[in-house]
């Protein structure tokens, strides 16, 4: 049984020009984002169009690439760049403001949440409200930190903010959600972390 390549493998394959590599790297990402491209665009083909245009980028320049320490995290960052560009580009928006909340929507739903448990639909109910009550920079740091669960050194580079800068931003993030539902700070992170199991 073979054992799954590395991200940083692949990541040195492909700047050695192996197109093999470029494959797997989309294909170990794509989901990851088609997630994330749509919460900024809500527009499915211009997402998809976004997403490969970064990969023949990545093609066209694969000798020119520098290593990563963190493959997810710098895709995700070029992402974000490309959809600010084509924004710009498309002349969708007259200015891209990134406090705007239809740069980054974060809409919660039952559905979208991976809880099954019976005895927390209340709580997911509350969750998504009080979610589409942020910013949109509140709702990307909380969507990056703790569903995408990046580091704040990785989050940093994807939202362009010092290190500094992004634990205030989730502090503030996480006090606005805390006083919307009014309940405890270590009660909201549990709910936050229990997302995902």
């Amino acid at each position: 049984m073979a054992t799954e390549i590395s991200d940083i493998d692949l990541w040195h394959n492909l700047i050695k020009g192996n197109r093999i590599a470029l494959n797997n790297i989309y294909s170990r990402f794509f989901s990851t984002l088609y997630q994330y491209g749509m919460r900024m665009l809500q527009d499915e083909d211009a997402v998809r169009d976004c997403i490969q245009n970064l990969f023949v980028r990545l093609w066209i320049n694969h000798n020119k690439l520098t290593p990563v320490n963190n493959l997810r995290g710098y895709l995700i960052s070029s992402l974000r760049n490309n959809i600010i560009n084509f924004r710009a580009v498309e002349d969708r928006f007259q200015k891209v403001d990134l406090e705007s909340n239809e740069v980054f929507d974060l809409k919660f739903t039952v559905e979208s949440v991976f809880i099954q448990k019976e005895e927390q639909t209340e709580q997911v109910k509350q969750l998504s409200q009080a979610m589409n009550k942020l910013t949109a920079r509140q709702k990307e740091i909380i969507y990056l930190r703790y569903f995408e669960e990046l580091d704040y050194a990785e989050i940093s580079e994807i939202m362009d903010l010092s290190v500094k800068g992004t634990y205030k931003l989730s502090a503030r993030a996480l006090e606005a959600l805390r006083e919307v539902l009014n309940i405890d700070k270590f009660v909201l992170l549990a709910i936050l972390l229990n997302l995902k199991r």
